[in-house]
């Protein structure tokens, strides 16, 4: 059964004070985790180590942070295991978990269970985003170090599925890999064991009750189709086929608008009559947010065919909201969204004549739709919420303290 967990260390290198901090994922599990536990200690190190070196280094590459980070030198992440080890030994936590591994790279056996929880391994997350932001000259370097750190925690969750498999393979000792198909070894079989699927939860939820949020859905019926993109990235995120699809749903005499949400891209001028754009709508205002949760309860579909996604905050929070996502079945989806249970999730290479045969579908079965909806808020309220990511972890934990 494990031992309770009462004082639980939390450290990150990003502020989870702020929710604007890495998408409010820190904010977030820092909250849900005050519910969990009857002490939680915050720590987070000191700004990156300025060592003369890795600033010349950084200036030989032009001085652009994306190609040399400061955070990922050696300099910094042995400040920062100093600093967690200090903070450790004057707090004696039960254990200690760690937001990403930026913490305990360097961080010696603390006699106390340390994990470490994120969306998906930091090399795992470069791949699935490769060519749409700068490659670190230290990549390479940095993956193995996390492979090693990752071989020695006492456990790690990861918000998905995909997220889990992924850090199978890339944190699998090359030898473990080799035997594999022969017999598992103790290695590999160990690791398995320490790996966690951890949903992350939506970090903005509906003021409104369940009975509304319900008795909303029953208010989408209507003559004209609403889709909801929300994106910065336009291109990574699909909206150019979220476009398609609206367009041949328009063409094929439906009345539809796609409202689009978080970027203001240039479009054609015929898509004027099926499209509008709100561009960024800031939920610390209060009439923007006004706007943007009243387009998440008219809309009948989210429409995110992203090309790459290592989780997906907007899907949980569109289930929590008891709105259908749509996107593709890639990367860690299937772990948020449940095709034609919560949602769909089409083939990565779907045209956008499949998607209108999908949702089209559903338009015409309005029970099968009212289904949907309330299965995707089911699904927020079960799975997709911090509480429960708090919740898993702590339990993981307290396994892991009374081994």
């Amino acid at each position: 059964m494990g031992t309770p967990l009462k004082h639980l260390l939390l450290t990150t290198v990003e502020d989870p004070f702020n929710v604007r901090s890495w998408s409010g994922i820190p904010y977030s599990l820092r909250e849900a985790l005050e519910g969990q536990v009857e002490r939680l200690t915050v720590f987070s190190p000191g700004p990156p180590s300025r060592n003369p070196l890795d600033v010349a280094r950084r200036l030989w590459h032009g001085g652009e942070p994306a190609k040399y980070p400061l955070w990922m030198t050696e300099a910094t992440l042995k400040k920062n295991a100093r600093e967690l080890q200090a903070k450790i030994e004057e707090v004696r936590p039960d254990a200690v978990l760690s937001i990403s591994s930026q913490c305990v790279i360097y961080l010696e056996r603390p006699g106390r269970p340390v994990f470490m929880f994120s969306d998906a391994p930091w090399l795992a997350w470069r791949e699935a985003y490769r060519g749409t932001i700068s490659e670190p000259v230290k990549m390479a370097w940095f993956a193995e170090r996390e492979a090693e750190t990752a071989r020695r925690l006492d456990g790690l969750c990861f918000g998905s599925a995909w997220a889990v498999g992924e850090a199978e393979r890339l944190y699998a000792r090359r030898s473990d890999v080799k035997n594999a198909d022969a017999a598992e070894t103790d290695a590999a079989r160990s690791l398995r064991e320490r790996l966690h699927v951890t949903p992350l939860g939506a970090n903005w939820r509906p003021a409104m009750s369940r009975e509304e949020i319900f008795a909303s859905v029953e208010e989408r019926s209507g003559d004209e189709l609403q889709l909801l993109y929300v994106g910065k990235d336009w291109e990574r995120k699909g909206g150019p086929l979220a476009v398609e699809v609206t367009r041949l749903l328009h063409e094929r005499g439906r009345r539809v608008r796609l409202n689009i949400v978080g970027c203001n891209p240039e479009l054609a001028q015929e898509t004027a009559s099926f499209v509008t754009m709100h561009g960024l709508l800031s939920q610390d205002d209060p009439k923007q947010r006004e706007v943007l949760a009243g387009l998440f309860q008219r809309s009948h579909f989210l429409l995110v065919p992203t090309l790459a996604e290592c989780f997906g905050l907007v899907f949980a929070e569109a289930q929590a909201y008891a709105l259908p996502p749509i996107s593709r079945a890639i990367h860690a989806l299937p772990s948020v969204v449940v095709d034609g249970v919560t949602g769909l999730l089409m083939d990565p290479g779907a045209p956008a004549s499949a998607y209108v045969t999908r949702i089209l579908g559903l338009l015409d079965d309005p029970a099968a739709y009212r289904q949907m909806a309330v299965q995707a808020r089911e699904r927020f309220e079960n799975l997709l919420n911090w509480n429960k990511t708090a919740e898993t972890i702590v339990r993981h934990m307290s396994a892991a303290m009374g081994q």
